[in-house]
Order: structure tokens, then C-alpha cells, then sequence
């Protein structure tokens, strides 16, 4: 009887060694998305940076979620010489719809970045009222268009 448990147990524990190795990769896998991701915001708004209208900085932050447990994940700030931050917040890995999600607070709005399932990239949804998000293309002129949007209004 007892031979019948220690088995059971010893291939439940195996079988939760190896799904933590796999855990383990797809966090680090999605920390590095999250910071090419930055990567390329950066080096689109470098001419900013460069005139000094903007500053760039990361700091990390510590996230939980049920299958990854707690990691650390950069968060990112865009202060525009005239005090507006905007900031970019990783929410987690699991997200309906997505494969990874970071969020754009961009004054009263709350932007999603949202990584694609089939493909490498990203893409825009913003949530209109209570209603579905509306999804649009993640690409240098949009990201540009909503900034643009953003220092007009404020």
C-alpha cells in the first residue's frame, strides 16, 4: 500500500519539477518581451529624449500570478518636461485574449499593450465604456498619435 503512494508522489513530484522548469523559462521569456518592448518605445521617442522633452526611466516592480508566482518586472516612465508622466505597468502573462499585457496610463486613460498569441508583436486595446476593447495596430505612428493626443489635451 504504502509502495503504491510513494510512487504516486514520486511522479507527482517530478512531474511539478519539470512544469516549474517550464514556468521558470516563460517568465524570463516574458520579462525579456516586456523589456524589448520598452527597448522600442525608447528608441522610437530618442529624439525627444535627446531636445530634452522627455526622460525615460525604469524601475522593477513585483508581480504574482497563480502559475508564475512572484517575479520582478521593469515598469517604465515617459515625464514630459512640463511634469505629465505617462507609465507603462506589466499586469501578468495570462491575460483572455492575449499572451501578456502591459498597460499605458496615459492621463484619464487606460491604454492595453497587448501581446499577440500567434505571432511576435503587439497590439492596442482600450476599453470603451463597459463595452468590448477596441483593438488597433501597435506600431511607431500610433504609439506617436497617442502621445501627440495626450500633451494636446493636457
Amino acid at each position: 500500500m504504502i509502495e503504491d503512494l510513494e510512487r504516486v508522489l514520486e511522479e507527482k513530484k517530478k512531474a511539478m519539477e519539470e512544469n516549474g522548469r517550464n514556468w521558470e523559462e516563460r517568465k524570463k521569456d516574458w520579462v525579456s518581451r516586456i523589456d524589448s518592448l520598452y527597448d522600442m518605445i525608447e528608441s522610437w521617442l530618442a529624439p525627444l529624449v535627446g531636445k530634452d522633452y522627455i526622460t525615460i526611466t525604469r524601475e522593477q516592480i513585483s508581480i504574482c500570478e497563480e502559475l508564475l508566482g512572484s517575479y520582478d518586472a521593469p515598469i517604465m516612465s515617459i515625464k514630459f518636461f512640463s511634469g505629465e508622466i505617462i507609465k507603462l505597468v506589466p499586469k501578468g502573462l495570462h491575460v483572455v485574449g492575449g499572451n501578456g499585457r502591459v498597460d499605458m496610463k496615459i492621463g484619464l486613460r487606460e491604454i492595453m499593450i497587448v501581446g499577440q498569441d500567434k505571432e511576435q508583436g503587439w497590439f492596442f486595446a482600450e476599453r470603451i465604456n463597459r463595452g468590448q476593447p477596441r483593438a488597433f495596430d501597435f506600431n511607431q505612428e500610433t504609439f506617436e498619435n497617442l502621445l501627440h493626443e495626450f500633451v494636446e489635451a493636457e
